[in-house]
């Protein structure tokens, strides 16, 4: 009688990078904060941008997110949009990285033209699948995890031009679940995949429930998934902004929060209730000892600023979340100041 040999499947459930107990608390100094914007898809776009950046540029966050898709020209417009930023703000860009953007020797001259503009950091994304279409295009990368293991792999080819430093990495995760998921373990498996091949932290796709966060950062530290989970936090502004969320997550709208909107028939006041609704679902995430907040904007500064008047009220402030950038030193200043007493005696 033969014997069979079964290699048993990995799972998150006991990952080969669990550390042998759970890790000790981390001693965070203060919590994350990102913004992710979107390149200017038009003129009037364009005429807007200096004065939204200017704005973020004022909350010191920690990198500012720039997506990439078909309507702003895929990486060609996520590159020329960083050097804006990176010539204009003290803003750290972190460029996404999608594996439905090119094949992976179009990726490859990509991240080189991004890393030049300077980017040091990534989100790596598998992107949605081309309409019409199951899979990602022959040539390209399959999954996150893949693209994750290409930046690294760039990393390591390229130590000296980093300076021996490490490239940023990071990947989505899911509280509610991925729209192709099978459940709740793949999606551990999943991300457990991406932490092993070298993502550095996670940020949430949109969810509507607060308490999916807790149980994703629950499942996840059991799973021994250790990198930083940070949510994505969308304004909410009306219930359409809401049915846009569900398009954008594939989450069916809670019954209860479209109630909240029940008989508001003015703009002003579906803003304010929205608004309300974003800074309480923000605070009970931050209850379950977030490591960050990443806002959204969709390039909407007013609903920005509303939203963190709105966590201010509630006794959130951005200001304790990160330092004020130092002074920019280049370009230098036109102003000619006189010496003092010392430089003349040097």
């Amino acid at each position: 009688m033969s014997s069979t040999f079964v290699t048993s499947r990995l799972s998150a459930s006991a990952p080969d990078s669990a550390p042998d107990r759970l890790p000790v608390d981390r001693r965070r100094l203060r919590r994350a904060l990102s913004f992710e914007v979107i390149p200017p898809r038009s003129a009037a776009q364009a005429a807007r941008m200096p004065r939204l950046l200017r704005f973020l540029d004022t909350l010191g966050p920690d990198y500012l997110a720039v997506t990439s898709s078909a309507t702003s020209n895929w990486l060609q417009g996520t590159a020329d949009f960083i050097a804006e930023v990176t010539a204009t703000t003290t803003l750290r860009p972190l460029a996404h990285l999608a594996c439905t953007a090119g094949t992976e020797a179009e990726l490859l001259t990509w991240i080189d033209h991004l890393l030049g503009v300077g980017v040091r950091g990534f989100l790596a994304i598998r992107g949605d699948i081309p309409e019409g279409q199951s899979t990602v295009p022959a040539g390209h990368l399959p999954h996150a995890d893949a693209l994750v293991t290409l930046l690294r792999r760039i990393e390591n080819d390229n130590v000296a031009c980093l300076a021996a430093g490490r490239l940023g990495i990071g990947v989505a995760a899911y509280p509610s679940g991925h729209p192709e998921s099978t459940g709740p373990e793949q999606d551990l498996d999943v991300l457990a995949a991406k932490q092993r091949n070298g993502a550095d932290f996670a940020i949430t796709q949109l969810f509507f429930d607060p308490a999916s966060y807790s149980r994703l950062r629950r499942r996840a530290e059991h799973a021994g998934i250790v990198i930083p989970i940070i949510p994505g936090i969308l304004p909410i502004t009306d219930p359409r902004r809401l049915h846009t969320m569900a398009r954008l997550s594939g989450l069916p709208v809670p019954d209860g929060l479209l109630a909240r909107f029940n008989g508001i028939s003015d703009p002003a006041s579906a803003r304010r209730i929205g608004l309300d609704i974003t800074a309480e679902h923000t605070a009970a995430i931050l209850e379950h000892d977030a490591d960050g907040l990443h806002f959204y904007t969709f390039n909407d500064q007013n609903t920005t600023e509303d939203l963190l008047t709105a966590l201010e009220q509630k006794g959130i402030s951005m200001s304790s979340f990160s330092p004020q950038p130092p002074p920019r030193r280049w370009p230098p200043s036109t102003v000619h100041t006189k010496p003092t007493t010392k430089e003349n005696h040097a």
